[in-house]
């Protein structure tokens, strides 16, 4: 039977697609039916990671605190008038407008303001003085909390928390802030802050009770313009802030019980559901290799153990629940090993719990009240709650008080009460949520206790994920599930993954399944991507440098899989991997081992037929014999079968301190039953990372499909689909061209369940197969392809392709550059108004294109343009459009143009960006990029300008006629009168 399967290689800024037919039974029948693919904008910084939006986001946060300053400053000018009997005239206001309260006394003669600050509670301050004092203060009123610092690891804002703690400390000598600062710094004359130098910050706090003991020691002396009246209303403005705002009304809902908000990442219930997923997760490994989970009292007493410390070392929890010496946790290394030497340091590896709150809340009541005090509060988990959720909800001091003094803290008297809430308000600030509410967490925490997995807790309770409508088409995210999708790479990437397999059934129908695979990058975080690049890169290195010692040791470069016999002896010290322990006896020749092709061979430790584990760290470089002798055995079933002698094998192998811990544990691994095989096998060619199943199961439960198999659809690793673009002979993957990513995808798709069983029966037998018989019999094992002439169908199709690029039509952006320049430097600088300035213009957003006698015309639109009542007329050279000049389109980025210049070939590619002196940078769609000098081009000279629509499958169509779009302003207008227009 032919079943049509789509295949999608997902990754963070592309989908390659392809649509094939299959037949398991007759490989006759299959074909490429489509490949293509989509490239799209990351959503996110390539450079750092953050969002795109974080820019725009902290200069508006900047211009709304500019826009306060300016407030409250006018609201004191106000006061200085009214009690200080100030004119305008004494006040000098700049040409910007800006509030700044300057006094016309010269400066030569007048008095340094931060002496007046000290003087001020010696002396009668005039009122000018008086004046300058008060605004000094107020326009740098200190810092003020918002809770956020100590959660977010803010380190700028942590060293402002350590500035001003040490200036407490130096307040403790003086008796104002202002005083203390002055009388400490009359010889430097430095008191600002400087880049990377917090040493002034003080808390608004401290300028309060400065200006509060200004105006009593003004008062006592005699200075009659020092009302408390004035006083109040000084304060009122200078202490006016925008309350933080409380989340509650953020919070989403469970994802279980509906009627449920989400629970505080720092409840208690929570961080013990995080611990126990952690600690459930982790396999024990006895000295017989069986693996086996934490038992329900292993787990009760790590639990108490992480209670006890936040993050205690593995080899402490081992000791603790009573492991054997020769048992160990899966995947840990009891000690840190050094990454480049693979040598043990002093470091002990810890295990990272959840309950940082906890911790956090006990550290507190130890100190301000004691460790009986907390051992009472810690025994009331739902009073622990209850002040986790308080924190994460609110976010001003006064709320979170109230709060606080609305629980029972039955095991506390009144005066320690207090004590206690007053330390909490000043040390704990805790943020974020889980996917489910405490209601949730709780129950399922009474099986998972008892050492039962997440998912299996959730059928034991009786919660069932909602299954989605499906339909015809993909349908978009709902709002649970984009808040459950944080990243917004994923979501992007997702949101054109839909977009590509509605176009695909429109074009060419239903499928029978849906194979899927999602790049490295895109299943990690920027910062564990930047890992990976970092690694890559020194890897690149490494390899470079054994390249070298290659071509210096044999004269020339390596060929074939030369380079890996070469690494892989050098790790392995010149030493055969399963005859080391012998000495000298198993020492392979460098010069044999490249000269002689059955000297010595590249083995899989563990069996590929039965692992499908094709990495670096699966294999070895062992003598011809040994491997022929080992055959589909791994190295401790081979050892024992022969009777040869593991613990001397086992010596040699953990004195290799050069091999990496993963490939330590293979060669020394000793159950490899099928349980253990059919678990490697999966991992290999399935995708179980979070990402790819949210994926699988969005499109699985959301698409119809014509197969009632119930592996419709499938996830595959990366790691099957470079074996299988190996022995299907596809060749390297090339990165030159954004194909590969078709390439990619058509693999996917022919990567079935037959093929994979297909692939695992052949390498068995290849692996048995004895060195001793003919070569012509060994040529008949094959890896074959699914269709025949593969790699030449394969070329056909992705010649066909033409690489669809997602516009950037979005008008969003900044309206200027961020230097504001004098209106002396009009000329050179631009004409964009901002605040009494000049500012250059923000990035092109728009080129829209007339035409007049033959000749092009471009007005290029600017952010700040399309909030105006109409669309700037005016062209790069100065021309104004009027009537007589036809409208031919509007180009956006990546959008597809042609253009001929006279006396030139016509140039087709994608709009990359448009420069003010009138030339187009355009890309080729086969890979995006363009070359600084070849392509750039005037518009100065053209012949003809085209422009072409080219829809998510790649297919081109050519814009004759287009409508001048207008500005936001008068969309809104126009969408404004419709609706009103419906009404009547």
């Amino acid at each position: 039977m032919i079943e049509r399967i789509l295949g999608l290689d997902i990754g963070i800024a592309s989908v390659g697609s392809a649509i094939i037919d299959y037949d398991k039974e007759n490989s006759k029948n299959n074909k490429i039916i489509f490949s293509g693919v989509r490239i799209f904008t990351q959503a996110e910084n390539p450079e750092n990671g953050k969002s795109l939006a974080l820019p725009r986001r902290l200069s508006r946060g900047a211009r709304r605190t500019t826009k306060r300053k300016r407030k409250r400053m006018r609201e004191i000018k106000k006061l200085f008038i009214s009690y200080l009997g100030l004119t305008k005239e004494n006040l000098f206001i700049s040409n910007n407008g800006e509030d700044n309260t300057i006094y016309r006394a010269k400066k030569k003669s007048r008095v340094d303001v931060w002496q007046l600050r000290d003087e001020a509670l010696k002396r009668v301050l005039d009122d000018i003085e008086f004046a300058r004092v008060l605004t000094h203060i107020a326009k740098r009123r200190g810092y003020k909390s918002n809770r956020k610092v100590e959660e977010s690891g803010d380190k700028e804002g942590k060293k402002v928390l350590g500035a001003i703690e040490e200036n407490k400390k130096l307040l403790m000598g003086y008796e104002t802030i202002g005083e203390a600062i002055y009388q400490t710094t009359q010889k430097s004359l430095i008191r600002r802050n400087r880049e990377g130098n917090y040493a002034f910050s003080v808390s608004r706090d401290m300028l309060e009770d400065e200006v509060k003991a200004i105006f009593e020691k003004q008062r006592k002396l005699g200075n009659q313009q020092a009302v408390e009246e004035f006083e109040e209303k000084y304060l009122k403005s200078f202490l006016e802030q925008r309350d933080f705002a409380s989340v509650d009304n953020m919070v989403g809902m469970c994802t279980f019980e509906k009627s449920e908000k989400r629970a505080p990442k720092r409840a208690l219930s929570s961080e013990e559901f995080v611990t126990l997923t952690q600690l459930i997760n982790t396999k024990i490994v006895d000295k017989n290799d069986i693996e086996r989970s934490f038992r329900q009292e292993e787990l009760e007493k790590a639990i108490v153990l992480c209670k006890k410390s936040e993050q205690p070392t593995y080899l402490k929890i081992k000791e603790t629940i009573g492991l054997a010496d020769g048992d160990y946790f899966k995947g840990v290394d009891f000690y840190e090993i050094d990454k480049k030497t693979g040598e043990v340091t002093k470091k002990v590896t810890k295990f990272k719990s959840a309950f940082k709150g906890y911790h956090e809340l006990r550290k507190v009541t130890e100190k301000v009240l004691s460790k009986s005090h907390w051992h009472n509060l810690s025994e009331d988990k739902k009073l622990l709650n209850e002040i986790a959720k308080i924190f994460s909800y609110h976010k001003r001091d006064d709320r979170i008080e109230e709060e606080l003094q609305a629980l029972s803290f039955s095991s506390l008297d009144k005066e320690e009460k207090q004590k206690l809430i007053k330390a909490f308000i000043e040390k704990i600030n805790f943020q974020h949520f889980l996917y489910l509410s405490i209601k949730a967490i709780d129950r399922l925490l009474e099986h998972m206790q008892k050492g039962i997995r997440y998912d299996e807790a959730v059928e034991l309770v009786g919660y069932k994920k909602e299954e989605g409508t499906k339909a015809k088409f993909l349908r978009v995210l709902s709002k649970e599930e984009a808040n459950e999708l944080t990243n917004p790479v994923v979501k992007r990437a997702l949101s054109q993954t839909r977009k590509v397999v509605n176009a695909l059934i429109r074009e060419y129908g239903q499928f029978d399944k849906v194979h899927i695979e999602l790049t490295r990058e895109i299943k990690k975080s920027h910062k564990d991507r930047k890992k990976v690049k970092d690694a890559q890169e020194e890897y690149q290195k490494f390899k470079e440098q054994v390249v070298a010692e290659f071509v210096e040791d044999f004269g020339r470069t390596p060929r074939g899989n030369e380079l890996t016999k070469f690494r892989l002896w050098k790790e392995q010290g010149g030493y055969c991997a399963y005859s080391g322990h012998l000495g000298n006896k198993a020492y392979i020749d460098p010069q044999k081992l490249i000269s002689q092709l059955k000297y010595a061979e590249i083995d899989h430790i563990l069996p590929y037929s039965r692992s499908l584990d094709d990495s670096m760290s699966n294999k070895v470089l062992c003598l011809a014999k040994e491997n022929q002798d080992k055959r589909a055995r791994t190295p401790y079933e081979y050892f024992t079968e022969e009777k040869k002698d593991w613990y001397e094998y086992e010596v040699f192998v953990n004195g290799l301190k050069t091999i990496r811990k993963s490939k330590r544990q293979k060669l020394l691994k000793k159950n490899f039953d099928e349980n253990s095989a059919q678990e490697f096998r999966e991992r290999n060619a399935n995708d179980t990372a979070y990402m790819a199943r949210f994926i699988k199961d969005f499109i699985e439960s959301n698409l119809e499909l014509k197969s009632k198999d119930k592996n419709r659809v499938l996830t595959r690793s990366g790691t099957l689909t470079n074996m299988l673009r190996h022995n299907w002979h596809v060749g390297q993957k090339s990165r030159e061209t954004n194909l590969h990513h078709a390439v990619d995808a058509i693999i996917i798709a022919f990567s079935t369940q037959s093929e994979v069983q297909r692939l695992s029966t052949l390498s068995a037998k290849k692996e048995g197969f004895i060195y001793t018989k003919s070569e012509k019999k060994a040529g008949a094992l094959k890896f074959e392809p699914p269709m025949e002439n593969f790699r030449d169908e394969v070329q056909k199709s992705i010649d066909n392709i033409f690489v669809s690029f997602s516009p950037r039509r979005k008008v969003t952006g900044a309206a200027h550059k961020e230097t504001i320049y004098s209106k002396k430097l009009e000329k050179q600088k631009g004409k964009f108004e901002v605040n009494g300035g000049l500012a250059e213009n923000g990035e092109v957003k728009r080129v829209d294109v007339f035409k007049k006698e033959n000749r092009y015309h471009f007005v290029y639109l600017y952010p700040a343009d399309f909030e105006k009542s109409e669309l700037s007329n005016i062209t790069i050279k100065g021309i104004e459009i009027d009537e007589s000049f036809e409208f031919v389109f509007s180009i956006f980025k990546d959008e597809l143009i042609e253009m001929k210049q006279k006396g030139k070939e016509s140039i087709q590619g994608y709009l990359k960006f448009s420069l003010s002196d009138g030339r187009f940078a355009i890309a080729n769609h086969l890979d995006g990029n363009f070359n600084a000098t070849r392509n750039r081009f005037s518009t100065g000279s053209l012949e003809y300008l085209k422009k072409y629509q080219v829809d998510i499958l790649g297919n081109i169509s050519e814009v004759k006629k287009e409508t001048r779009v207008g500005t936001k302003k008068v969309l809104r207008d126009l969408k404004r009168q419709a609706m009103k227009n419906r009404k009547e």
